[in-house]
């Protein structure tokens, strides 16, 4: 696009409204990648920096439908880059901790399901209701919602009920001898 001297002066109106247009929608897509509002807004700004940088002094202005595609592409684009850069951040200080030998590596903590044994588990598990107790133990043993409400002769939404509400019961039963494995 060739650039004439007095561009800016004719363009810039059109690109402040074609951007007050697209703002909130780049922000909703913005927010969408990064799932962090701080985020989302540093990568809506960038890529409007790049915008202005691109077709700051185009003349004549592209059609809207371009630039919203370009928008939109350079939008993605940035976030790959955000990524690439917190990603590299990362691998960074990991290896200033690997190089550091005064440095000790915090032990990984011990997995929850470490500390009860076996028999505390099927104890909790006999504590049930049979009809939880069921439904867990098919759903233990690979099946599918589906599957398990076809047996039981119920709808897949009570399984997915009672699922749910067995998991609850375990986990009740099973935090405090969990906090004791802690100490």
């Amino acid at each position: 696009m060739p650039v004439s001297p007095n561009a800016h002066e004719a363009v810039a109106p059109w690109l402040e409204q074609l951007l007050a247009r697209r703002r909130q929608w780049l922000l909703a897509q913005a927010r969408h990648l990064c799932r962090n509002p701080s985020d989302a807004d540093d990568l809506v700004q960038e890529t409007i920096v790049r915008f202005l940088a691109a077709f700051g002094h185009a003349d004549p202005p592209p059609d809207e439908g371009v630039c919203a595609n370009w928008l939109v592409t350079t939008l993605t684009h940035c976030f790959y880059d955000q990524l690439r850069k917190q990603r590299t951040r990362e691998r960074g200080a990991e290896e200033l901790n690997r190089q550091d030998p005064t440095v000790e590596p915090e032990p990984p903590p011990r997995p929850i399901f470490d500390r009860i044994s076996d028999e505390q588990f099927s104890s909790a598990v006999q504590a049930l209701s049979p009809v939880a107790r069921a439904t867990f133990e098919l759903h233990a043993s690979g099946r599918k919602y589906k599957e398990i409400a076809e047996e039981l002769g119920i709808r897949e939404g009570t399984v997915a009920k009672r699922l749910h509400d067995a998991r609850s019961k375990l986990r009740k039963m099973l935090e405090p001898l969990i906090r004791l494995g802690d100490h």
